[in-house]
């Protein structure tokens, strides 16, 4: 289960420590998340994956890869919104604080 904390105003909030998201190019794009200890590692860990053979993918004819970018994921705020139990990354007038379901969202 995910290790909440609550804000100063109630919210449960996942600041999803060691998440990074990262954006690869490949004729198109890649999104993933990647577990590290710091920035500099997933981006280290980012410029592996595209010289893996490993990555996961088939990526047949593919002349170029790069990492385009390499950013820390953003906090989620556990809400209720008009109504509706969601996670978002930005708290909005009249969201309401609330505690996770059971399995853990």
């Amino acid at each position: 289960m995910t290790n909440f904390t609550r804000n100063a105003a109630g919210f449960l909030q996942n600041e999803r420590p060691n998440e990074y998201e990262v954006r690869f190019s490949v004729e198109g794009e890649i999104r993933v998340t990647l577990i590290a200890d710091s920035l500099d590692a997933a981006k280290a860990k980012a410029e592996a994956m595209i010289e893996s053979e490993d990555f996961g993918m088939e990526l047949d004819g593919v002349t170029d890869s790069r990492v385009d970018h390499v950013m820390k994921s953003r906090t989620m705020f556990l809400v209720t919104r008009d109504g509706r139990s969601m996670q978002v990354s930005r708290i909005d007038n009249g969201d309401l604080p609330r505690e996770p379901t059971d399995g853990g969202f």
